[in-house]
Protein backbone atom coordinates (compact mmCIF):
# COMPACT_ATOMS: atom_id res chain seq x y z
CA UNK A 1 0.00 0.00 0.00
CA UNK A 2 1.30 3.34 -0.90
CA UNK A 3 2.13 5.83 1.88
CA UNK A 4 -0.53 8.18 1.33
CA UNK A 5 -3.02 6.83 -0.67
CA UNK A 6 -6.39 4.71 -0.36
CA UNK A 7 -8.12 6.52 2.27
CA UNK A 8 -10.10 10.41 3.17
CA UNK A 9 -8.35 12.06 5.16
CA UNK A 10 -5.20 10.95 3.84
CA UNK A 11 -2.30 9.50 6.57
CA UNK A 12 -0.53 13.24 5.29
CA UNK A 13 -3.80 14.97 6.02
CA UNK A 14 -4.46 13.84 10.04
CA UNK A 15 -0.64 14.27 10.69
CA UNK A 16 -1.17 18.05 9.41
CA UNK A 17 -3.74 18.41 11.17
CA UNK A 18 -1.79 17.07 14.30
CA UNK A 19 -4.46 14.11 14.62
CA UNK A 20 -1.09 12.52 14.64
CA UNK A 21 1.56 13.51 16.56
CA UNK A 22 5.12 14.14 15.75
CA UNK A 23 7.70 12.15 18.60
CA UNK A 24 11.19 13.37 19.64
CA UNK A 25 13.84 10.73 20.54
CA UNK A 26 14.70 11.01 23.89
CA UNK A 27 18.33 10.23 22.53
CA UNK A 28 20.78 13.02 21.81
CA UNK A 29 23.88 12.34 19.17
CA UNK A 30 26.96 13.59 20.25
CA UNK A 31 28.89 15.97 17.03
CA UNK A 32 32.24 14.22 16.05
CA UNK A 33 35.26 14.75 18.33
CA UNK A 34 38.78 14.16 17.45
CA UNK A 35 41.69 12.33 19.48
CA UNK A 36 43.07 15.54 21.66
CA UNK A 37 46.30 14.05 21.87
CA UNK A 38 49.33 16.37 20.94
CA UNK A 39 49.42 17.95 24.14
CA UNK A 40 49.36 14.96 26.97
CA UNK A 41 52.70 13.80 24.64
CA UNK A 42 54.58 16.92 25.64
CA UNK A 43 56.37 18.03 28.72
CA UNK A 44 53.59 18.72 31.52
CA UNK A 45 55.77 18.51 35.03
CA UNK A 46 55.85 22.52 35.07
CA UNK A 47 52.09 22.56 35.92
CA UNK A 48 52.70 21.52 39.32
CA UNK A 49 55.14 24.70 39.47
CA UNK A 50 52.91 27.75 38.48
CA UNK A 51 49.75 28.40 40.84
CA UNK A 52 50.70 32.56 40.61
CA UNK A 53 51.86 34.28 38.01
CA UNK A 54 52.56 34.70 34.49
CA UNK A 55 55.82 33.00 33.50
CA UNK A 56 57.61 30.03 34.14
CA UNK A 57 61.12 30.24 33.94
CA UNK A 58 63.19 26.87 33.43
CA UNK A 59 66.80 26.65 33.44
CA UNK A 60 69.04 24.52 31.03
CA UNK A 61 72.36 23.22 31.58
CA UNK A 62 74.93 23.08 29.11
CA UNK A 63 77.60 20.27 28.19
CA UNK A 64 80.64 20.62 29.46
CA UNK A 65 84.15 18.66 28.56
CA UNK A 66 86.76 17.32 30.20
CA UNK A 67 90.17 18.43 29.68
CA UNK A 68 94.27 16.54 30.50
CA UNK A 69 95.60 16.12 33.27
CA UNK A 70 98.79 18.48 34.47
CA UNK A 71 100.40 17.40 37.33
CA UNK A 72 100.56 20.63 39.35
CA UNK A 73 98.80 22.95 37.45
CA UNK A 74 95.36 24.30 38.78
CA UNK A 75 92.33 23.27 36.72
CA UNK A 76 89.93 25.65 35.12
CA UNK A 77 86.78 25.53 36.20
CA UNK A 78 83.62 25.50 33.24
CA UNK A 79 80.34 27.13 33.18
CA UNK A 80 77.98 24.47 33.33
CA UNK A 81 74.97 26.66 32.72
CA UNK A 82 73.15 27.11 29.82
CA UNK A 83 69.82 30.03 28.38
CA UNK A 84 67.07 29.60 30.03
CA UNK A 85 63.61 28.86 28.63
CA UNK A 86 60.48 30.09 29.56
CA UNK A 87 56.70 29.32 29.36
CA UNK A 88 54.25 32.82 29.23
CA UNK A 89 50.70 31.82 30.92
CA UNK A 90 48.82 33.87 27.33
CA UNK A 91 46.12 31.84 26.93
CA UNK A 92 42.52 31.42 27.97
CA UNK A 93 39.69 29.85 26.02
CA UNK A 94 36.05 29.49 27.41
CA UNK A 95 33.22 27.90 25.65
CA UNK A 96 29.32 28.56 26.86
CA UNK A 97 25.78 27.19 25.93
CA UNK A 98 22.62 28.41 27.60
CA UNK A 99 19.54 27.06 27.84
CA UNK A 100 15.73 28.60 28.95
CA UNK A 101 13.99 27.34 32.33
CA UNK A 102 10.84 26.68 30.12
CA UNK A 103 13.47 23.81 27.92
CA UNK A 104 14.04 22.20 31.12
CA UNK A 105 10.84 22.45 32.32
CA UNK A 106 9.36 20.72 29.34
CA UNK A 107 11.99 18.34 29.53
CA UNK A 108 14.62 18.64 26.67
CA UNK A 109 16.19 15.53 25.58
CA UNK A 110 19.30 14.98 26.98
CA UNK A 111 20.67 18.02 25.55
CA UNK A 112 22.42 19.27 29.16
CA UNK A 113 24.26 16.58 29.31
CA UNK A 114 25.98 16.72 26.34
CA UNK A 115 26.92 19.81 26.12
CA UNK A 116 28.66 20.02 29.28
CA UNK A 117 30.83 17.04 27.74
CA UNK A 118 30.74 19.59 24.37
CA UNK A 119 32.37 22.54 26.37
CA UNK A 120 34.78 20.67 27.89
CA UNK A 121 36.05 19.66 24.99
CA UNK A 122 36.20 22.71 23.38
CA UNK A 123 38.29 24.12 25.12
CA UNK A 124 40.62 21.32 25.73
CA UNK A 125 40.27 21.16 21.47
CA UNK A 126 41.80 24.45 21.67
CA UNK A 127 44.75 24.03 23.95
CA UNK A 128 45.97 21.14 21.49
CA UNK A 129 45.22 23.05 18.44
CA UNK A 130 47.73 26.28 20.07
CA UNK A 131 50.25 23.10 20.90
CA UNK A 132 50.08 21.09 17.63
CA UNK A 133 50.76 24.53 15.89
CA UNK A 134 54.20 24.51 17.39
CA UNK A 135 54.82 21.32 15.42
CA UNK A 136 56.34 23.18 12.11
CA UNK A 137 58.96 25.07 13.94
CA UNK A 138 60.67 22.34 16.01
CA UNK A 139 63.98 20.93 14.22
CA UNK A 140 65.11 24.68 12.74
CA UNK A 141 61.44 24.49 10.92
CA UNK A 142 62.84 22.07 8.37
CA UNK A 143 60.44 19.30 7.71
CA UNK A 144 61.91 15.42 6.27
CA UNK A 145 59.77 15.13 3.68
CA UNK A 146 57.61 16.94 0.84
CA UNK A 147 54.03 18.11 1.14
CA UNK A 148 51.63 15.48 0.42
CA UNK A 149 54.55 12.87 0.18
CA UNK A 150 53.27 8.96 1.10
CA UNK A 151 54.67 8.02 4.92
CA UNK A 152 57.41 5.28 4.04
CA UNK A 153 59.69 3.68 6.70
CA UNK A 154 63.00 5.16 4.92
CA UNK A 155 61.21 8.79 6.64
CA UNK A 156 60.76 7.06 10.41
CA UNK A 157 64.13 6.13 9.81
CA UNK A 158 65.40 9.26 8.81
CA UNK A 159 63.46 10.92 11.27
CA UNK A 160 64.79 8.67 14.18
CA UNK A 161 68.09 9.54 12.75
CA UNK A 162 67.77 12.75 13.67
CA UNK A 163 66.76 12.47 16.84
CA UNK A 164 69.46 9.93 17.66
CA UNK A 165 72.05 12.42 15.80
CA UNK A 166 70.98 15.13 18.42
CA UNK A 167 71.43 13.31 21.66
CA UNK A 168 68.04 13.46 22.41
CA UNK A 169 67.06 10.11 24.93
CA UNK A 170 65.24 6.85 23.43
CA UNK A 171 63.79 6.73 26.68
CA UNK A 172 60.17 5.60 25.96
CA UNK A 173 58.69 9.20 25.84
CA UNK A 174 59.30 10.09 22.00
CA UNK A 175 55.86 9.77 20.09
CA UNK A 176 55.39 9.91 16.42
CA UNK A 177 52.26 11.44 16.09
CA UNK A 178 49.98 11.98 12.32
CA UNK A 179 46.94 11.90 10.30
CA UNK A 180 44.82 9.46 9.18
CA UNK A 181 46.61 9.49 5.53
CA UNK A 182 49.57 8.24 7.64
CA UNK A 183 47.41 5.89 9.77
CA UNK A 184 46.94 4.39 5.86
CA UNK A 185 49.93 4.59 5.05
CA UNK A 186 51.32 2.92 7.54
CA UNK A 187 49.82 0.04 7.58
CA UNK A 188 51.05 -0.88 4.70
CA UNK A 189 54.20 -0.74 6.36
CA UNK A 190 55.16 -4.86 7.32
CA UNK A 191 57.43 -3.25 9.92
CA UNK A 192 54.77 -1.79 12.28
CA UNK A 193 51.97 -4.56 11.38
CA UNK A 194 53.79 -7.88 11.46
CA UNK A 195 53.79 -9.53 14.98
CA UNK A 196 57.43 -10.25 14.45
CA UNK A 197 58.39 -6.80 14.43
CA UNK A 198 55.73 -4.96 16.83
CA UNK A 199 55.70 -5.55 20.51
CA UNK A 200 52.05 -3.90 21.35
CA UNK A 201 49.03 -4.76 18.70
CA UNK A 202 47.20 -1.92 17.34
CA UNK A 203 44.82 -0.21 18.90
CA UNK A 204 41.80 2.40 18.71
CA UNK A 205 42.03 4.89 21.15
CA UNK A 206 44.13 7.21 19.47
CA UNK A 207 47.64 5.42 19.94
CA UNK A 208 48.38 3.44 16.83
CA UNK A 209 50.43 0.97 18.27
CA UNK A 210 54.29 1.17 18.69
CA UNK A 211 57.14 1.22 16.34
CA UNK A 212 61.14 1.45 17.13
CA UNK A 213 60.30 1.84 20.79
CA UNK A 214 58.12 4.81 19.90
CA UNK A 215 54.00 5.15 20.52
CA UNK A 216 52.28 6.03 17.20
CA UNK A 217 49.21 8.79 17.74
CA UNK A 218 46.29 9.49 15.47
CA UNK A 219 44.66 12.32 15.50
CA UNK A 220 42.69 14.61 12.76
CA UNK A 221 43.55 17.91 15.00
CA UNK A 222 46.50 18.65 12.93
CA UNK A 223 48.09 21.94 11.70
CA UNK A 224 47.25 22.07 7.99
CA UNK A 225 49.99 22.72 5.48
CA UNK A 226 49.12 23.06 1.19
CA UNK A 227 48.16 19.28 0.70
CA UNK A 228 48.35 17.54 3.92
CA UNK A 229 49.66 18.32 7.95
CA UNK A 230 52.36 19.08 9.83
CA UNK A 231 52.82 15.72 11.81
CA UNK A 232 56.06 15.18 14.21
CA UNK A 233 58.17 12.93 16.01
CA UNK A 234 59.40 14.11 19.28
CA UNK A 235 60.86 13.61 22.58
CA UNK A 236 58.67 14.56 25.27
CA UNK A 237 60.88 17.71 26.10
CA UNK A 238 60.53 19.68 22.88
CA UNK A 239 57.44 21.30 24.06
CA UNK A 240 56.45 22.52 27.11
CA UNK A 241 53.16 23.16 28.46
CA UNK A 242 51.71 24.70 31.04
CA UNK A 243 48.01 24.31 32.05
CA UNK A 244 47.69 27.01 35.11
CA UNK A 245 44.08 25.79 36.04
CA UNK A 246 42.33 22.87 34.73
CA UNK A 247 38.88 22.83 32.45
CA UNK A 248 36.32 25.02 35.20
CA UNK A 249 32.74 23.87 34.02
CA UNK A 250 29.84 25.55 36.04
CA UNK A 251 26.60 26.13 35.78
CA UNK A 252 25.29 29.55 36.47
CA UNK A 253 21.69 29.94 37.35
CA UNK A 254 20.68 33.15 35.81
CA UNK A 255 17.04 33.79 37.40
CA UNK A 256 16.67 37.41 36.33
CA UNK A 257 17.18 36.05 32.50
CA UNK A 258 15.58 32.79 32.92
CA UNK A 259 17.95 31.03 31.77
CA UNK A 260 20.69 29.08 32.87
CA UNK A 261 24.78 29.43 31.56
CA UNK A 262 27.12 26.29 31.32
CA UNK A 263 30.16 27.53 30.85
CA UNK A 264 34.06 25.73 30.91
CA UNK A 265 37.13 27.59 30.63
CA UNK A 266 40.62 26.84 30.67
CA UNK A 267 44.22 29.01 31.04
CA UNK A 268 47.29 27.80 29.75
CA UNK A 269 51.06 28.18 27.92
CA UNK A 270 53.46 26.40 25.77
CA UNK A 271 57.02 26.73 24.38
CA UNK A 272 59.03 24.67 22.34
CA UNK A 273 61.75 24.09 24.98
CA UNK A 274 64.34 21.93 22.55
CA UNK A 275 64.44 22.86 18.84
CA UNK A 276 65.97 19.88 18.15
CA UNK A 277 64.12 17.29 20.35
CA UNK A 278 61.32 16.92 17.49
CA UNK A 279 61.31 17.50 13.89
CA UNK A 280 58.32 17.92 12.12
CA UNK A 281 56.87 16.15 8.07
CA UNK A 282 54.20 16.76 5.93
CA UNK A 283 51.34 14.18 6.02
CA UNK A 284 50.20 12.65 2.69
CA UNK A 285 46.72 14.45 2.90
CA UNK A 286 44.70 17.14 4.54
Amino acid sequence: MAYNTGTSPTLAELITAKFIPQMFSLKVFDHTQSNLIVASRCNLEFRSILSKGSVVNIPFMSEIGATEVTPGTEPTPQDATGTPGSITINQWKESTIEVSDMSQIENMPDYLDKAAISISYAVLKAVDTEVGARFSALGGSTQANSDGDTMTDATILALMEYLDSGDVPDDGTRSFIGDPSMKVDMLGIDKFIRNDYVRQPVVATGQFGQIYNMSVFITNNLTASTTGNYGVMMHRDALGVVIQRNVRSQAVVQAWKFRTMLIADVIWGSNELRDTFGRSFYTRSS
